[in-house]
């Protein structure tokens, strides 16, 4: 696990929204200046896909937004939380493969 993604797993764990904790997990490192975007606020989409998607944007990675979102649907079936939260998978599992993605991404 690395430490980004442990870390929006911990914040995710002390009851932080799944956008918070992966926002906030590369926010100092990564110098991410806007504001992480509220869970479902698009399209019902996973708050922690979102924060994904919009780290991408903030790093200059805009042009791998749709293979992370694919990857993203690939993995868990859905994208969208409604239909997420209906699976055995808990929300610390969406944050943390969304952080493990962004450090993958943002370190190449």
């Amino acid at each position: 696990m690395g430490k980004f993604e442990e870390k929006a797993r911990n914040l995710k764990a002390q009851g932080y929204n799944c956008s918070y904790s992966v926002y906030n997990s590369f926010a100092d490192e990564l110098k991410l200046k806007g504001d992480y975007p509220a869970p479902r606020s698009k399209d019902g989409k996973c708050g922690a896909l979102l924060v994904a998607l919009k780290v991408l944007e903030e790093t200059g990675n805009e042009e791998k937004k749709e293979e992370l979102e694919e990857k993203f649907i690939e993995e868990f079936g859905y994208s969208k939380c409604v239909e997420l939260m209906t699976h055995s998978r808990r929300c610390s599992d969406y944050v943390g493969w969304s952080a493990n993605k962004i450090e993958e991404i943002t370190s190449n």
